[in-house]
């Protein structure tokens, strides 16, 4: 089926819509990726910061200066 015959069975204005919905989907997709980008990295700053804080806020045990030391 070509563009064509659907336009000559549902009408011009039915393909304008769908190739209108699909721009916007399109659209939509195309603002999204940065804005996903932006929140990775933000989660991604603030899970190293909480564990950077946690590992400075807790105390020093036995266990865990053994832990380190291994390494």
């Amino acid at each position: 089926m070509s563009v064509f015959d659907i336009v000559q069975q549902h009408g011009p204005w039915k393909l304008a819509g769908f190739v209108a919905a699909l721009g916007v989907f399109l659209l939509l997709h195309l603002i999204r990726w940065p804005l996903a980008l932006a929140a990775r990295l933000l989660h991604a700053a603030q899970a190293g910061l909480d564990a950077r804080i946690t590992s400075a806020m807790t105390p020093e045990t036995a266990e865990r200066a053994r832990r380190s030391a291994d390494v």
